[in-house]
Formats: structure tokens, sequence, C-alpha cells
């Protein structure tokens, strides 16, 4: 509330651009890029939540059948699966990591100032400066295309918790019947 009784309101964050710009003076376009650009986010934390478990199950693996069976002695062709239940489980371990890492490239070939790798060094504050002034003339379409840099590492996130999983059940599976057999 005001001093005079009205009620008291904060500016615009976003400046409206002379004659509305492409998307109108109603900013439906922001709205809808931004709103995607959040929804992809959103799934890029659940994509690591995912990742995370499963890496945290994965790491356990070895060490719940070792202390149920204490450490293999080699016995026979059972112990192949063994084996082979090892090569997927690293397989499995190493692309849940992938998913994990930082991604610090973008698939985009167009320049843009989108995410913290385009503002590391060799900078230069001209062109930066540039790319700022065009991302405020069409918010739109700079939301876009950081809602397609986020896209592409959770689409990679997604492929590689793909792997880890498509590895990891074949190779608990084959730990387990090797668990069976060997004793």
């Amino acid at each position: 509330m005001t001093a005079g009784g009205g009620p008291r309101t904060s500016p615009d964050p976003v400046v409206i651009v002379q004659d509305g710009g492409p998307h109108g003076h109603d900013r439906t376009g922001e709205r809808i890029a931004e709103r995607l650009l959040i929804t992809v986010r959103e799934d890029l934390g659940r994509a690591d939540s995912k990742a995370a478990v499963l890496l945290s199950g994965a790491l356990a693996l070895p060490a719940f059948l070792i202390g149920r069976h204490g450490s293999p002695d080699w016995r026979g062709p059972a112990d192949a699966m063994l084996v082979v239940a090892g090569v997927l489980w690293m397989i499995a371990v190493a692309a849940l990591v992938r998913a994990l890492m930082p991604r610090t490239g973008t698939v985009r070939s167009e320049g843009a100032v989108t995410f913290f790798g385009d503002l590391l060094a060799p900078y230069d504050l001209a062109r930066l400066s540039t790319e700022i002034v065009e991302a405020g003339r069409d918010p739109a379409r700079w939301l876009l295309i950081q809602a397609v840099d986020v896209s592409s590492i959770l689409s990679a996130k997604y492929r590689a918790i793909r792997w880890g999983v498509g590895s990891l059940a074949p190779s608990a599976a084959l730990a387990l019947a090797w668990s069976l057999i060997a004793r």
C-alpha cells in the first residue's frame, strides 16, 4: 500500500521492446519459452537425482555381494558369469558417472550467451555486449536458445542413464545367478 492507500506495484522486470517487438505487448511468446526452459531445468534436476541414486546402488552392489559371500575363489565355469557381470558393472558405473558430470559445451552453432561456458576466457566484452543487447531485443528467442542448450544436456544425461541401467540390470542378474550357483 502507498501513502495514498492504493496498491503499490513493482515495475515490470522485462523491458518492453518498442512497438511490442516480434511477440507483441502481451509477452505470450516469452512466457511460453520461459515455462519450457523451467520444465527442462526441472527435468535436468530429476535426471541428476536418478543418476545419483542408481550410482549409489551400483557402487553398493559389489560390497553387498562380497559381504554376503566373501571374495570369490574362482572355482569353475560359473565364474565367467561373474567376470561378465563385473565388466557390465564397470560400464554401468562409467555411464552413471558420465550422467552426473557437468557439461561444458553446447550443440548450437550460432553465438548467444546462455550458459557459463559462454562467459569463460577468452572472452570479448564487445561481442558479449552485442549478444546481450540482441537477447534483450528478442527475449523469447534467447530463452528458446537456452532451452535448446539445456535440452541437449538433458538428452546426454538420459542417454548415459539408459546405458547405465542397461548395463547394471544384467550385471546384477549375472552376479546374483553366480552367487546362487557358485556356493
